[in-house]
């Protein structure tokens, strides 16, 4: 049993999901100060750039408006009906503004704008709900479930809609892709044989199962009859279906440009739901650029995705790279309920910036060993900057994962909270050059399958593997089960990049460790770098490990100093931490901690800081004199 000072606990805490969405969006539409500079590790600022239209057209759409037709000039007295039918006029320095309501189509941006001065605009209009969902008002025949042995008495069947599909069925169309004959799993074969489609009750998806005898042991639940054109289903309880509000997807994606490339678009306010998107790759989201460049993402909520909640990158990695191609900003938004990945890039990401979201409940399909789920995936991502977002609630699946090399990219002020995975909540994956990983906590951290992690990684907090050069510096680390710090060379014969990986010149600084026992593990014992960590005293199993040398040592703090020369500086201290769950706070507290940190070159340290973790030089000084501080209060109320 875990003591006061060890549990998660999570909870819901619903009553402050208002505040912390309005948190959001103050600070994702604050505009950029002047003299904002943030270092990449290579030393150089990130470049920021925003929108800077002064729109000279505005058209309107109000689908809930009587007057509303697709026939009007989409003035506020006499609007459009369609999100779409404004995506055909709007040119660059244009924008369009959605009225409240519930708009069941696929807007097709026709055009994208010429600059950060002349961009196309969809805002959603101010205190306004817009709902653009991929999903159809569903008003069967229900009849007893029939035809099919064992019977369930329960179950009800009814057709399927044919005409509403046009074109693509997505309770035809399986989940399988094709690199699954490549990186394929066995024992999740029945998963991938799922429908891409789904079946929402009263606003809830139900579940969906592989043989028709599985309804016996479902409710909620439902099996689709081939070819994919009648489901048989029970409802939660066992309700009558004809007593309650059915919906089914009917569309692959929900706003998605038909033409690639298309740069300079923002996209503000809604709510996107209910895509029938399949698994990647490619990667086609239900929201998606569709190989794009500049678009701004702010403030949209977006859930339910079969798949891929967003997608900013270049969809497969084998598709040709545009001319012009990154420098998104993804700000401020909610991503939930996504089957595979909540944010995707598949390379050509350069230069995003993904600030102040939250991400979470991503991986529900379940089938972590296709390797590409996380809350946020990005491959080859160069100059990256993630900060201030909330990784939540994940399981079997990363809460950030770059994929291969990455370089320049820095990962920082986020909370990663509640995440099971066996690739780590922050995979840093066969990367050659620096990248940064720092001011980050971390907090209910735990293996994938179960409560013993079946490898180093399995679990981990910060994962690096046969990377080289990345920096992981003043983080929190809270309630980890595995490795807190995994730096491993698991793939020490992958060739990328014209060279192997070879797991050298990487750093662990400055971090605090609580309640996290098995505290850092390193590929190899020599080129690579700890100090300046503080360590848990009540963790009296705590250990270290090293890949290379082998026999694994597993030695303790005083042999992992003395025979590998590592956290020569670092120290061992009584400490208390707990997580509120009525107000979301973390409070800590330490007690005979000297100044063991050292200078970190990669964030421009000359001298070192006043103490380890993500805790400024006010709250050392009051923790230096026996008090306990509140920290991660903004990111922590990010919650729903």
């Amino acid at each position: 049993m875990n003591s006061p000072q060890q549990k998660s606990s999570i909870g819901t805490r619903g009553r402050l999901a208002a505040a912390a969405m309005a948190l959001c969006v103050l600070l994702a539409t604050a505009p950029l100060a002047a003299a904002e500079k943030v270092l990449l590790p290579d030393g150089t600022a990130f470049p920021f750039w925003d929108d800077a239209t002064n729109y000279r057209t505005t058209y309107h759409v109000a689908c809930q408006d009587p007057q509303a037709s697709d026939t009007n000039p989409g003035t506020r007295e006499k609007p459009l009906r369609t999100i779409d039918c404004a995506a055909k006029i709007l040119q660059p320095g244009e924008k369009v503004v959605v009225h409240e309501g519930v708009y069941r189509e696929c807007v097709r941006p026709r055009r994208g704008g010429t600059g950060p001065q002349a961009m196309i605009a969809y805002e959603a209009a101010a205190g306004e709900r817009v709902v653009v969902t991929g999903a159809v008002s569903w008003k069967p025949r229900c009849q007893p479930s029939s035809g099919w042995e064992p019977s369930v008495k329960t179950a009800w069947m009814a057709d399927l809609p044919v005409e509403t599909f046009g074109g693509y069925n997505p309770f035809l169309a399986r989940n399988i892709h094709e690199e699954f004959v490549i990186y394929r799993n066995d024992a999740d074969a029945a998963k991938y044989l799922l429908r891409r489609g789904h079946v929402f009750v009263n606003g809830k998806p139900l579940e969906q199962v592989f043989r028709y005898a599985e309804l016996a042991q479902h409710s909620g639940a439902f099996w689709v009859e081939e070819p994919g054109l009648r489901i048989h289903f029970r409802l939660p309880g066992d309700a009558d279906p004809r007593q309650a509000a059915l919906e089914i997807t009917a569309r692959e994606q929900v706003f998605a440009p038909s033409e690639r490339g298309l740069g300079y678009i923002r996209v503000r306010g809604f709510c996107f739901q209910c895509a029938a998107d399949g698994v990647p790759v490619p990667q086609r989201a239900m929201v998606s650029t569709n190989r794009g460049h500049h678009w701004i993402i702010e403030n949209n909520e977006a859930r339910w995705a079969n798949a891929c909640g967003v997608d900013v990158g270049n969809q497969d990695w084998k598709a040709a790279r545009s001319a012009e191609f990154g420098r998104h900003i993804l700000r401020g938004n909610r991503v939930s309920d996504c089957g595979v990945c909540g944010i995707a890039g598949c390379g050509c990401v350069d230069q995003t910036l993904v600030e102040d979201n939250l991400v979470q409940r991503v991986g529900g399909l379940d089938i972590e060993r296709m390797w590409e789920v996380a809350g946020l995936k990005f491959h080859t991502a160069q100059s990256v900057l993630i900060r201030r977002n909330t990784f939540r609630d994940m399981r079997r699946a990363a809460g950030v994962w770059l994929d291969y090399l990455n370089a320049n990219c820095r990962v920082t002020g986020n909370l990663f909270e509640d995440i099971a995975s066996c690739n780590g909540a922050m995979f840093v994956e066969v990367s050659h050059a620096p990248n940064l990983v720092d001011h980050n906590y971390f907090w209910n951290i735990r293996p994938s399958g179960g409560r013993e992690p079946t490898s180093p990684k399995d679990g981990s907090a910060v994962c690096t593997d046969s990377s080289n050069d990345t920096v992981i510096a003043y983080n929190f680390f809270g309630n980890v089960r595995a490795f807190a710090a995994c730096v491993n060379n698991f793939q020490a014969n992958r060739w990328v990049g014209g060279r192997l990986g070879e797991c050298r010149g990487n750093q662990v600084l400055n971090n605090v460790f609580f309640a996290s026992p098995r505290r850092i593990f390193l590929g190899r014992a020599e080129g690579n770098r700890c100090d300046g960590n503080l360590f848990d005293a009540g963790d009296k199993d705590g250990l270290f490990d090293v890949q290379d040398p082998a026999p694994n040592p597993k030695p303790r703090l005083a042999a992992w100093q003395a025979t590998f020369g590592q956290d020569r500086r670092s120290l061992a201290v009584t400490m208390e931490a707990t997580r509120g769950d009525a107000d979301g706070q973390l409070r800590f507290k330490c007690a005979g901690v000297a100044e063991i940190c050292v200078p970190v070159a990669r964030l421009g340290e000359s001298l070192p800081a006043a103490g380890p973790g993500p805790f400024d030089a006010q709250q050392w000084k009051l923790l230096r004199e026996g008090k306990p501080i509140v920290a991660c209060n903004r990111l922590f109320l990010q919650v729903q």
